[in-house]
């Protein structure tokens, strides 16, 4: 099997035909690794614009685009058909979902459709990272700190730039590639897989929501680890439940909060616990758990 890593370049403006902001791709990127993500060949191409006709600020300055550089580029259309032909059956990856969900938004402009042509098997780099690396962390890091984290060398690739940024996720990935962890992340790309790239994740602020699992509302000391009484009502503030808990053994008083996010396969609940003055030395012990 040999793969794609897939990354994007774009440019957001106002369509009038669809009344609304959307992120025109202007660059589109890629290299074929084999299956030692081996790098063995590469794809680039600027896309011309036609929803916003000249490059924003930001983006000249981020990408070192210019509008030259789009005046001579495909069409969205020829890009994408040329891309097919070098994805061929491989299966694509890119640094999140990102470039998906613009992808998404790109094709249904040009083609009336939101499906990808070249999209047969799909996996989340970013997504595999954080499962290697980071399992205990929820907010997920993005390519450059990644690659500074583990040490990956970029100096020698333009990043912010689709190719590089393309590069710069193969070298991430063959690090921490194992052939058996990261086949589970490899995922086809049929009706299921667009529901849930396409699923909007909410928090449950509601109480009296039958969502909301109401018998994990509870703390445990994590000194003592008995179970805490809480002594004040919930109250709902930055998209979480948030109340005061006292150990009766330890004579602690602790803040919980806790979230219930709403994700495709069910709600997740976050909790965290942490300390109102400095007397327990377990200040920020943070507990979660999911529930479908």
């Amino acid at each position: 099997m040999q793969y794609v890593v897939l990354d994007l370049e774009w440019n957001s403006g106002f369509c009038k035909r669809t009344r609304s902001f959307i992120n025109e791709i202007i660059e589109l990127g890629a290299v074929k690794l084999d299956e030692e993500m081996n790098i063995i060949g590469q794809f680039s191409i600027f896309v011309r614009p036609d929803i916003t006709k000249r490059l924003n600020a930001t983006v000249k300055e981020l990408t070192q685009i210019t509008n030259e550089d789009l005046k001579h580029g495909a069409t969205f259309t020829y890009a994408i058909s040329k891309f097919r032909k070098f994805v061929a059956d491989c299966t694509v990856m890119s640094w999140s979902t990102t470039d998906l969900s613009t992808l998404e938004a790109n094709c249904e402009y040009y083609y009336g459709s939101q499906r990808i042509p070249f999209l047969k098997y799909y996996a989340d780099v970013q997504d595999y990272f954080q499962s290697v690396c980071r399992p205990e962390v929820r907010q997920q890091m993005a390519l450059q700190a990644a690659a500074e984290a583990l040490s990956v060398p970029m100096d020698d690739i333009p990043l912010h730039r689709a190719v590089g940024d393309s590069i710069l996720t193969a070298r991430i990935l063959k690090k921490i590639y194992s052939k058996e962890r990261f086949e589970p992340f490899i995922r086809p790309v049929d009706d299921e897989f667009y529901r849930r790239l396409n699923f909007h994740i909410t928090y449950l602020c509601n109480y009296d929501n039958p969502l909301i699992d109401k018998s994990q509302m509870y703390f445990i000391c994590p000194s003592c680890k008995e179970t805490c009484q809480q002594t004040e009502a919930w109250k709902v503030k930055n998209r979480a439940f948030n109340a005061v808990f006292e150990c009766l053994s330890c004579a602690v008083r602790y803040k919980g909060r806790i979230q219930f996010k709403l994700q495709f396969d069910g709600v997740k609940i976050i909790k965290k616990l942490s300390p109102v003055s400095d007397e327990c030395p377990a200040a920020g012990d943070e507990q979660s758990a999911a529930s479908d």
